[in-house]
């Protein structure tokens, strides 16, 4: 028998139909989570025990650093109680690669398989893949997968089941059902031998267990909305930031790995459209800035050359990651670290499987 703990985070696959005919987190989540499964043609539906957590109530939109702090204290507190084979965690899609990403890094040392399951719709609508992408945790679990962080996820496209590893995990696009990671494995059509040599792969490859983790999950952790995140746009404006209210900036860069450095006609000042600007209030307000996924290898653009020389506090290149993973990788660092050479050390360590590209 196999012991899972089920943490009610929130999002669609824990929302039914308000009296205003929205889509609201609802009372009895868990219960209908687990009667669907319990309900289907599983072969390990006799052989699963599954304790429910309290529920949180959070529709992933509603996401923030401090609810991540909730998330946290009730997984801590739920797992130095009991004793699990495997926690699923049951959150919406529109900051599931956040969160996964931020998992994947608290918990790089989990003995135990951690899972995120979620819906493209409530349960109850002949579209929902919610039902589906739970009996799929619950039964990886079942099967003895390696101890890392995983979501299962069937796209609506092509109608497949994917395997993501938490770490790779990119935002669902808009207009789209649909996620994608590198090193996805769809596992639609496995049969339980395919499963088998899986298990051994992921135990080599993917296993997080045994590794010496950079965060004690089981110490204080108290994250804190520390690090501002911009994108690139035509027309961005830095002067509106204040960034004397964070430790760091994540950036991040146009597919070439490129952001405006436009001057004034005067040629002499940086216009308040260009990233060189905002290096400069960086370093005005003792902020560390990042960009990515940038790097300087082979022929790169003048621009990625003008950006790293810039200033006497130079701008941080990170690469490899995605940006979720990167984000939370810096959120972690300077809510956690002070010594710069520390958050240094942590952000160029792979802590779990994420850099994808070297």
């Amino acid at each position: 028998m196999k012991n899972i703990l089920l943490v009610l985070v929130g999002g669609t696959i824990c929302t039914a139909l308000t009296e205003h005919g929205t889509l609201s987190v609802s009372s009895n989540a868990g219960t209908k989570l687990v009667q669907g499964f319990m309900d289907s043609d599983s072969p390990y539906k006799d052989r699963v025990n599954i304790t429910t957590s309290e529920n949180l109530g959070i529709l992933s939109e509603n996401m923030t650093v401090d609810k991540w702090n909730l998330i946290i204290k009730t997984y801590k507190k739920a797992v130095s109680e009991k004793e699990y084979d495997g926690v699923i965690f049951a959150h919406g899609t529109d900051t599931l690669a956040y969160s996964a990403s931020l998992f994947s890094m608290l918990l790089a040392d989990t003995k135990i398989p951690v899972f995120f399951a979620s819906s493209n719709a409530r349960l109850d609508t002949p579209t929902a893949n919610g039902n589906e992408n739970f009996r799929c945790a619950v039964e990886c679990i079942c099967r003895g997968f390696a101890p890392n962080v995983y979501v299962p996820y069937k796209n609506i496209s092509d109608d497949r089941m994917y395997l993501h590893l938490g770490s790779c995990l990119e935002q669902c696009k808009n207009y789209s059902d649909d996620f994608y990671s590198v090193g996805a494995i769809d596992i639609t059509d496995f049969i339980e031998a395919d499963f088998n040599v899986l298990n051994e792969k992921s135990k080599t490859e993917y296993s997080a267990s045994g590794k010496k983790n950079m965060v004690d999950i089981n110490g204080e952790i108290i994250l804190s909305d520390c690090v501002l995140l911009l994108n690139p746009y035509v027309g961005i404006n830095y002067s509106i930031y204040n960034y004397d209210s964070f430790s760091a900036v994540l950036h991040g860069s146009y597919h070439c790995g490129t952001a405006c450095v436009e001057k004034t006609q005067e040629q002499e000042n940086y216009s308040n459209h260009s990233i060189l600007y905002m290096l400069d209030k960086c370093a005005e307000n003792n902020v560390d800035a990042y960009i990515t996924p940038t790097r300087q290898v082979g022929e790169f653009y003048d621009t990625i050359r003008v950006m790293v020389n810039h200033g006497e506090r130079k701008i941080n290149l990170l690469y490899g990651t995605t940006q979720e993973t990167a984000y939370a990788k810096l959120l972690i660092a300077y809510s956690l670290f002070k010594d710069k050479a520390k958050i240094k050390e942590f952000l160029e360590t792979e802590i779990n499987n994420e850099f994808m590209y070297k």
